[in-house]
């Protein structure tokens, strides 16, 4: 994960907690829904980071079967 997304979460996490704590009213309410949006926005992060290993996986095996043709020691 990253910095960025591990940033989000925590921030969630503690937005969220700190609504809990809160009595029932409009801040409460706002609170929650700010947690949520940055619970979001560390998944959308996370998807991100996953279509990226995606590309690297393919280009790895594009690497791996070039070297298996050409019989070289790429580097």
């Amino acid at each position: 994960m990253s910095d960025a997304t591990d940033y989000l979460m925590a921030h969630a996490k503690k937005t969220i907690m700190e609504a809990r704590r809160l009595p029932q009213g409009p801040p409460k309410f706002w609170l929650r829904h700010i947690g949520s949006i940055y619970h979001l926005l560390a998944k959308q992060g996370a998807y991100s980071n996953i279509e990226f290993l995606e590309d690297y996986r393919a280009a790895r095996k594009a690497e791996d079967d070039l070297r298996k043709v050409t019989q070289f020691v790429l580097v």
